[in-house]
């Protein structure tokens, strides 16, 4: 049985390609999953298979020429993530965190782009939060130390500091 989720392409760096094993949990996971060795560097790209709307000529001129980009759209892929070389294929995460990044695993894409930008929302109110704690302080801090300059400060004058004359 020949698996259909492993391209070979070019093969620049004369990658093993991964065990036959997990291809199949592979396809078991997800069919529309493949597994292609970069041309740019020591690695593999898992990309999906999608039909592509762009016209050929589009895709020579956006796309770079050596890029991966442009191999996956001739293949009708999309990229989804980069596996090392060296994986351990073994690792049972691999697969956690793939189901993390797949839209219809989480209940579709518009419950992920909601989850998205809410948590995005509670970063920026977090992030103001802290801006406005902290000009707050500085705040403060400036205006005791103009009190101080034009002489209004308490600094100054501490009860109990100065020595006792008889």
């Amino acid at each position: 049985m020949t698996l259909k989720n492993y391209i070979a392409d070019q093969n620049s760096f004369q990658l093993a390609g991964p065990p036959t094993w997990w291809l199949r949990q592979l396809w078991d996971f997800d069919p529309s999953l493949v597994v292609i060795p970069s041309r740019q560097g020591f690695y593999y790209r898992l990309a999906q298979r999608r039909p592509l709307k762009l016209p050929e000529r589009l895709i020579n001129d956006i796309l770079f020429k050596e890029s991966d980009t442009r191999m996956l759209a001739s293949h009708s892929l999309i990229p989804v993530t980069t596996i090392l070389a060296t994986a351990n294929w073994n690792n049972p995460l691999m697969f956690v965190e793939l189901a993390n990044r797949a839209p219809h695993r989480q209940g579709g894409a518009a419950k992920v782009t909601a989850a998205l930008e809410a948590y995005e929302r509670s970063e920026e109110e977090r992030k103001a939060a802290g801006m406005d704690e902290y000009q707050t302080r500085l705040g403060k801090d400036a205006w005791k130390l103009y009190r101080k300059k034009i002489g209004l400060g308490r600094s100054w004058f501490s009860p109990g500091v100065l020595p006792k004359y008889s």
